[in-house]
């Protein structure tokens, strides 16, 4: 196992908005280009999600159960993909009227040696904060204009 911190990317944009993006399914799956989603309620506050995104160059598929505690954070076991047996929390933080995510979480993975594990986990993270940081401006108004 690789314990892994990733900490200091800020969402432009409070709490209230960011927990909002994250509990919208479908328009925070398009900020993804998930495909092939399913979902499964198992009681309140936990479901399990599984999808298909691009990922180190092929397609490749993920599932998760998480359990949501909100407005805190979430907590996710890894069920299916290069990070399977994995446990994580991803919890946020206010900063004003911007907000801190954080993930720490025991990364293991089936298909990669354990040198490749850290790296790996950091190019996900940093890939899915992107894609939700440019997701949360459009919806605020706030995108950087196109070059």
């Amino acid at each position: 196992m690789v314990f892994v911190r990733d900490e200091g990317s800020v969402f432009d944009a409070p709490l209230a908005e960011v927990w909002k993006f994250v509990g919208s399914r479908d328009h925070h799956s398009a900020a993804h280009a998930h495909r092939r989603t399913e979902r499964r309620a198992v009681a309140e506050h936990v479901g399990e999600y599984t999808w298909e995104q691009e990922f180190d160059g092929g397609a490749t598929r993920f599932s998760m159960r998480w359990t949501a505690f909100a407005p805190l954070g979430v907590a996710y076991e890894v069920l299916e993909g290069p990070f399977a047996g994995s446990k994580f929390f991803l919890y946020y933080e206010p900063v004003g009227a911007r907000t801190r995510v954080t993930v720490v979480g025991e990364f293991v993975s089936p298909t990669l040696p354990v040198a490749e594990i850290e790296p790996a986990v950091r190019r996900f993270f940093e890939r899915e904060f992107e894609q939700d940081h440019a997701a949360i401006r459009r919806d605020l108004g706030r995108a950087d204009p196109d070059p």
